[in-house]
């Protein structure tokens, strides 16, 4: 699916791992370890076990955002919508897309009856950190990890 969201970005939705390959170079930027073949292994086992969908923001052919998410259930509030690793290209930055494209994901969850938005970020990521308040998201907790 392809929605014109402003006069310059359109968001295309992606269902498959053949099509989420097109996000490979934003990852990349992110995750600057993170090879091909891993990524891909990755989004196919995320396809596979939690129905994990992503959109990408394009300007023309250029793709210059994109954001993985899925919507799950659970007790302490019912269905949600989470994203997952929203980046948008280096050069983009400050253009407004990701605010698009979270925007996209909420009108999704709204039509998916989720209660909920969702997103983790990391504590150093202070500059994503003034868009999540911006756009209404408040901390409810926090997000433990142990190494295994």
């Amino acid at each position: 699916m392809t929605k014109k969201v402003s006069k310059t970005f359109t968001i295309k939705s992606f269902n498959n791992a053949e099509d989420m390959m097109v996000a490979y170079p934003l990852v990349k930027q992110m995750y600057k370890d993170m090879d091909l073949p891993t990524y891909k292994s990755y989004i196919e086992e995320m396809i596979e076990t939690n129905s994990f969908k992503m959109i990408a923001a394009f300007d023309g052919d250029e793709i210059i955002g994109a954001c993985g998410y899925w919507v799950f259930l659970m007790l302490y509030c019912g269905r949600y919508i989470q994203i997952s690793n929203l980046v948008v290209d280096e050069k983009s930055q400050n253009l407004g897309v990701g605010k698009i494209m979270m925007n996209h994901i909420e009108e999704l969850g709204r039509k998916l009856e989720c209660k909920k938005f969702v997103l983790d970020s990391y504590t150093e990521n202070k500059k994503s950190h003034s868009l999540y308040f911006r756009e209404g998201f408040y901390i409810r907790g926090f997000h433990f990890m142990k190494d295994l």
